[in-house]
């Protein structure tokens, strides 16, 4: 995507790309990641889960959907979710603008109240009408 291609794989077991060193392989993708990912890049138009935007906002309500479900998945095992602190922050924004929209189509239920002194997971949570649980 970032450099103006966009296929989606084909590959009968996904795990494959990641070969025998996952970790090798994931530093691999995030160094040919970072390079393609230039402001040019970033402002292409890419299709996208909501429709064709700019690929830095995908990027950025990726990053969004994974913590936010993240503590779901976590509420619902009974567990508390640890997630980046330096994440959850610049998720904040985002959510504050992509939660309307998603509210507006029904995605998400109405934002919860959150006491003036809550964190910032209980701050994202509460934007698509979770209530934080674990902290």
């Amino acid at each position: 995507m970032a450099r103006g291609r966009y296929a989606e794989s084909e590959a009968d077991d996904p795990g494959s790309a990641a070969g025998d060193d996952p970790l090798a392989a994931w530093r691999v993708a995030r160094t040919d990641m970072m390079a393609a990912l230039d402001s040019a890049a970033l402002a292409r138009l890419v299709p996208g889960p909501w429709g064709e935007m700019p690929l830095g906002e995908i990027l950025e309500r990726s990053a969004m959907e994974f913590l936010v479900h993240t503590g779901d998945v976590a509420q619902a095992t009974g567990q508390v979710a640890v997630l980046d602190p330096g994440l959850v922050r610049d998720a904040l924004g985002p959510a504050r603008q992509f939660a309307p929209l998603a509210r507006l189509s029904g995605l998400v239920g109405p934002e919860c109240a959150v006491p003036e002194d809550a964190d910032d997971v209980t701050r994202l949570l509460a934007i698509f009408g979770r209530r934080n649980t674990g902290s």
